[in-house]
């Protein structure tokens, strides 16, 4: 795919990137994809989005731009959504002369951790450009008692040192994380109910990010998918997501794990995608 990069902005020395994948067709649907990655707000990156998922999108003539956020915990919420929100002002005043696009509108597209972010920003919004949400097995509060106690699911994983963490930790912020080498501060902060803390130390701010059903009520149209089976986000969210967002279709996933859609040998993902890819046409006026 003819991918391009721009920087959006530079958070304490680090260039935070954007990486705008074309549509594939002559006459691009009117919409751009602005996507946030998962890997619990500690690890992963732009490019984590399969190259399966993103020729269905390009070939069914949708724009995708994914864009980079600081991690945790060496940046801290409050600073991933100030960074975002400047991506969501450079998009709208450079984006559609940059990627020559025919219009500014967008849809927030996040998996996992991505999709809370997406939430966030969604309830924060109110410009018309934003024309929808979807949410791939995402969450919208941070009061949800499984994130602040022992995980039984990942205490069945070996118990990560906390010596071997701090070699973990960086001097500089970064947003990229490679699962490789990120996954055990995950690990070791679900396994010890302290994941929260990891990337919002300061514990009166966390009403500040638990959307409100008032907060849900407000959103744009928004696709909601996610596993019945889920171990890591409880499928209550998206349950009660599609229950109090005025405009909200839900598909979900019978019996496989959080992030359902990385199997590329199973057709739960391509059949979501399928789904998802028909959520958008209906979106606009054809």
């Amino acid at each position: 795919m003819n991918a391009s990069t721009e920087t959006y902005f530079v958070y304490e020395g680090l260039p935070l990137q954007a990486t705008f994948y074309p549509a594939a067709t002559e006459s691009p649907k009117p919409l751009t994809l602005l996507y946030l990655h998962g890997g619990g707000l500690v690890f992963g990156d732009r490019h984590d989005l399969p190259d399966t998922y993103k020729k269905m999108l390009s070939d069914a003539g949708y724009a995708l731009l994914a864009i980079d956020y600081p991690l945790a915990p060496e940046a801290q919420l409050p600073e991933m959504m100030l960074c975002l929100q400047k991506a969501l002002v450079w998009f709208r005043e450079e984006g559609k002369k940059l990627f020559n696009l025919g219009s500014a509108d967008y849809v927030l597209f996040g998996r996992s951790a991505g999709a809370f972010l997406a939430f966030q920003l969604a309830a924060r919004s109110n410009e018309p450009h934003l024309k929808g949400l979807a949410s791939f097995y995402g969450y919208y509060s941070l009061d949800e008692p499984s994130f602040h106690q022992p995980s039984t699911y990942y205490n069945t994983f070996p118990k990560v040192p906390v010596a071997y963490l701090k070699q973990l930790l960086q001097k500089q912020p970064l947003a990229v994380g490679a699962v490789t080498e990120r996954f055990p501060l995950y690990l070791h902060a679900r396994q010890t109910g302290k994941w929260v803390p990891l990337f919002l130390e300061d514990k009166s701010k966390i009403a500040t990010f638990n959307l409100t059903a008032l907060d849900l009520q407000s959103l744009p149209p928004t696709f909601l998918t996610a596993s019945t089976a889920d171990q890591d986000v409880p499928y209550q969210f998206t349950q009660q997501a599609a229950q109090l967002i005025h405009r909200a279709v839900l598909h979900p996933v019978l019996g496989m794990p959080h992030d359902f859609d990385a199997d590329l040998t199973k057709p739960a993902g391509r059949r979501t995608y399928q789904q998802f890819i028909h959520w958008l046409d209906g979106l606009y006026d054809k």
